[in-house]
């Protein structure tokens, strides 16, 4: 598995307990749900405000299985890519 900056939580965090995961990175937010217990949704956002207060800059739904969760932390690595280290942040 590529590199996990975020630290999130191994798959069966989302696959079997079906949790909310939320953290930051420099300015960069984001937030994993698998709340639905059918996929992964995941959100990013920019600023030092709560996601409800924010304009969400992408979302992405993932299936919820470990290639999802796999595919929902590559794309968070890329949104952090072309967002923060883009100079957006």
């Amino acid at each position: 598995m590529e590199e996990n900056r975020f630290e999130i939580p191994k798959a069966d965090y989302f696959t079997l307990n079906y949790n909310v995961y939320c953290g930051s990175l420099d300015g960069f937010n984001y937030k994993l749900n698998a709340g639905s217990k059918e996929k992964i949704e995941a959100s990013v956002w920019l600023g030092a405000l709560c996601m409800d207060k924010s304009e969400i800059a992408a979302s992405e739904s993932f299936p919820l299985d470990e290639e999802g969760f796999s595919g929902a932390l590559a794309w968070l690595e890329a949104q952090y890519q072309a967002l923060h280290e883009g100079g957006k942040a």
